[in-house]
């Protein structure tokens, strides 16, 4: 179970690292398990920021919505997370352009979100309770909902299948784990197993700092 941090890091003169992670999400539609568009963006735009804050008070930025790996590997906050903090502001999300138009056909869609948490460097052990195990129940009900709403699924019906967060630098970690709930998924569905989703880099990942000291 996620031991829920107790102390709120936020603005306190200890808070003095930036940690990136990232979240891979995707959604399944219907009984056929068909993809859907989960480039959308969260409304409001800090929405993760405070679902962060108020189930395990750490600091988060990211950005107003999933990103494609290919946006992802673009993205300057990647490599750079002071960068991710100055660009988010007080509001706590980047923003992005709209993404530009995907497939128009049922394929399931790989969407990355990233996270910069800003935290106090003796916090960081507390940290890793983030990524031990799967959300508990009630977290995970709740962030659940955010992704039905920003995605336009249907609960009971379609499912938003999500993992992480974890080091930023696994993120080929976090796709493979996020493939194996899939293809979990189609298969109680009888559906068809889709394809892998595509994998970082490894020298794209090697760039990506552990931690970086503000």
């Amino acid at each position: 179970m996620v031991r829920k941090i107790k102390k709120k890091v936020s603005g306190r003169p200890g808070a003095a690292c930036a940690v990136p992670l990232a979240m891979a999400v995707t959604a399944l539609a219907g009984p056929r398990r068909e993809g859907r568009d989960v480039l959308r963006a969260f409304s409001p735009a800090w929405q993760l920021r405070d679902f962060f804050l108020d189930h395990f008070g750490v600091e988060i930025v990211t950005t107003n919505r999933p990103l494609s790996l290919d946006e992802y590997l673009k993205w300057p906050g990647a490599a750079d997370p002071i960068w991710a903090l100055r660009a988010a502001g007080d509001h706590g999300a980047v923003l992005t352009k709209a993404p530009e138009s995907g497939p128009d056909d049922s394929a399931i869609r790989l969407g990355i979100i990233p996270l910069v948490v800003r935290i106090a460097d003796g916090e960081r052990d507390h940290l890793a309770s983030l990524w031990d195990t799967e959300f508990p129940e009630v977290p995970r009900a709740s962030l659940a909902g955010i992704f039905n709403e920003a995605f336009a699924l249907i609960p009971g019906y379609d499912r938003a299948v999500f993992c992480g967060p974890r080091p930023a630098r696994d993120l080929n970690g976090v796709i493979a784990h996020l493939t194996a709930l899939v293809a979990d998924e189609c298969q109680l569905a009888g559906a068809p197993l889709p394809r892998r989703f595509p994998s970082c880099p490894d020298r794209l990942l090697a760039a990506i700092p552990g931690m970086v000291k503000l």
